[in-house]
């Protein structure tokens, strides 16, 4: 049955769906029960600057719709946050309760459930409507949500409201026989106990300053204006008249002509110079200006560094420009933005399009740097910045997966510069070097050393290498031996949990919550996997030799099959470190959002930003000290879950702008 909770006399006439409640009956039920699914409907997205229209409350038999305008929910506070809340997206609803002074942190999402079951396989959808036809056999009819927020508060939308939650009960059990079929249970109640932290980041948003970031721009204008100064002066120096203006008269200078900003016409150039811009991706050739595949050239074309300059300053004036003045918000005066919860990886990710409003959020992990564009984000006034992160997270990571005795001597002895350290081992004319001596006087074994090893822990190989370092492949083949010779425990490291990947159709992403990032072309590798026996192989040879017709089509397959096991073994070596880390840190997020909570801080201390292996927080500059102390201390007992050989450290500073 539906209740109504409200003042509006007039949304009973002539009503069959639902029935007169109070707050107090709600309340009643409140009490008798330990977990309840929730639910809310607004006329807006934006908790600073939109209202709630109604709250919903329930479970398969009772629903109870509270008119928001009318009635005050803040008194659900006590019941509301000591029992567990289901509901769907609840990042969403939490910000807008927030606003309310209700902090809900005991909950099960069932769309956050669904992106753990399901991640790594795109086409799985984890709408309410997709989830409810998987689990229970019909799909919810959610055309009435375009129309809410002109609509209002309507008999229709009180029956849809509660149909939001009416299900949620039987999808939650279903979920979890899911979990247990799949030991997910543990990734799960991580991931339900970070969203409310997540919710709170997106709700505090992160002070930018206007007239720092307008001056940020001036500079950065005037860079591209340079760039595309140098590229067109070097074809005028080179005499490359197709490329020049036509002069009309004496008073009208000779120019490039080149658009620097199309493709198509940078790439005819490029050709002309020699330069090869042929790429193939997912089987397909095309041709290529894009930095990764130019700039292995750039030793023969030294142009190629100055396209790239130009292109880098393009980018920094078209991403970090007008678009972020535009995102401040009007209430807070701040910039929010918006987090997707669970990648393939395990990771967050910031920013896109939303796909009802349009509005192209902030990439908050991808602002750059640099002390111009970080200055620019800012504590209020009378507050400061704890800025933490973990130091060399991934490597200490993966030094606990693997165990390598020379990592753990790095570790261990306290060595100091991992790059020189990494570069000590491969190459044997280092040997009995000081790190200090390599770091300053061997700057290119340093750099090689650095560029392989983060190569080889994603999934790189030595043509990978030689790429990235512009060598032969013959020399990168070599300098990747060299590197398994020197740290033979990430070899056996590496070809277990390659083998983990192959055999199991997914990647173990962390043995401590059994997180899983499912492959959705596993199936088909395995397909092919089977057909690749001894007889297919000497037919493909003799297909080879002969030029039969058969070939176009063997030859497909052959490259499909080391594309699947090439991926799946790229992933088996990146996913775990990448997704363990990611664990770290929302466990950390975790405990200092409890402080927060536990503390009454709310919206006095302020989680701003999170970014992979770094958090940043707000308070109030008396606090600052104790808050930062705080924050060590979260991040350490976090790093404690993975890295208990190697210990995951963490040092807070404390600052009035962001900085790195």
């Amino acid at each position: 049955m539906i209740y109504l909770i409200t003042q509006q006399a007039e949304l009973f006439k002539d009503n069959l769906v639902y029935e007169k409640s109070t707050v107090t009956a709600l309340i009643q039920y409140l009490k008798s029960v330990l977990e309840t699914c929730l639910d809310t409907e607004t006329n807006g997205f934006d908790p600073h600057t939109k209202e709630l229209l109604s709250l919903q409350i329930g479970d398969a038999t009772n629903q109870y719709v509270i008119d928001c305008k009318t009635v005050d929910i803040s008194v659900l506070k006590p019941y509301l946050e000591n029992i567990l809340i289901v509901g769907q997206n609840l990042k969403f609803d939490l910000k807008f309760l927030f606003k309310k002074g209700i902090y809900l942190r005991k909950i099960w999402d069932t769309m956050v459930v669904e992106k753990v079951l399901y991640c790594g396989l795109p086409e799985i959808r984890v709408g309410l409507d997709s989830i409810t036809e998987r689990y229970l056999g019909f799909k919810l009819d959610k055309s009435v949500r375009a129309e809410i927020q002109k609509e209002g508060l309507t008999s229709r939308v009180i029956k849809y409201g509660a149909d939001d939650i009416k299900f949620l009960p039987a999808i939650k059990e279903k979920q979890i026989e899911a979990l247990i079929a799949k030991e997910l249970k543990g990734t799960v109640n991580l991931e339900n106990r970070f969203t409310p932290c997540l919710a709170y980041i997106e709700y505090c948003g992160f002070k930018l300053d206007r007239d720092k970031w307008l001056a940020k721009m001036e500079k950065d204008a005037l860079k591209l204006k340079q760039a595309q100064e140098v590229l067109n002066q070097w074809i005028m120096n080179k005499g490359l008249v197709k490329y020049f203006t036509q002069q009309i008269s004496l008073f009208d200078p000779v120019s490039c002509k080149i658009n620097w900003s199309s493709s198509k016409q940078v790439i005819e150039l490029f050709e002309e110079l020699g330069i090869n811009c042929r790429v193939v991706e997912k089987g397909v050739a095309k041709k290529s200006v894009e930095a990764g595949n130019i700039e292995k050239q750039k030793g023969r074309f030294p142009f190629i560094g100055l396209y790239l300059e130009y292109k880098k300053a393009e980018k920094v004036v078209s991403t970090y420009g007008e678009n972020f003045l535009k995102q401040i918000n009007p209430v807070t005066g701040r910039v929010h933005s918006n987090f997707k919860q669970i990648m393939d990886t395990g990771r967050l990710s910031s920013g896109g399009k939303d796909k009802i409003t349009k509005e192209e959020y902030i990439n908050f992990q991808n602002i750059p740097k640099d002390p111009e564009t970080r200055g620019c984000f800012v504590a209020e006034p009378g507050n400061v910045l704890i800025i933490s992160d973990y130091s060399g997270q991934e490597q200490v990571v993966l030094a606990n997966f693997s165990m390598d005795r020379n990592l753990l001597k790095f570790y261990d002895e306290g060595l100091g510069d991992m790059h020189a350290f990494v570069a000590s081992k491969m190459y044997p004319q280092l040997d009995g070097l000081t790190l200090d001596i390599i770091k300053s006087q061997y700057k290119e074994e340093r750099q090689e050393a650095k560029i392989t090893g983060f190569t080889i822990n994603y999934g790189g190989v030595g043509q990978t290498i030689a790429d990235q370092l512009g060598k032969a492949k013959e020399d990168g083949e070599r300098i990747y031996n060299a590197y398994f010779v020197a740290f033979p425990g990430l070899r056996a490291h590496f070809d277990k949990v390659k083998k983990q990947g192959l055999r199991d159709g997914y990647i173990l992403i962390s043995t401590l919550t059994k997180r899983k990032s499912y492959l959705p072309f596993f199936k088909e590798f395995k397909e092919l996997e089977a057909e690749m026996d001894s007889d297919f192989w000497e037919i493909y040879r003799s297909a080879k030799e002969n030029g039969t017709p058969d070939l176009p089509r063997l030859k497909e397959k052959v490259s499909r099959y080391f594309m699947y096991k090439g991926d799946v073994e790229r992933k088996s070596l990146n996913f775990p470190i990448q997704g363990s880390s990611a664990e770290i840190t929302k466990v950390s997020c975790v405990h200092i959002f409890d402080y927060i909570i536990d503390n009454g801080l709310f919206d006095i201390v302020k989680f701003v930003n999170t970014i992979h292996d770094e958090n940043v927080l707000e308070a109030p500059i008396d606090q600052g000290e104790l808050i930062s102390q705080m924050v060590k201390k979260a991040m350490f007992k976090a790093g404690q879950l993975h890295c208990k050989r190697v210990p995951l450290k963490a040092e807070p500073e404390l600052s009035y702008y962001w900085k790195k």
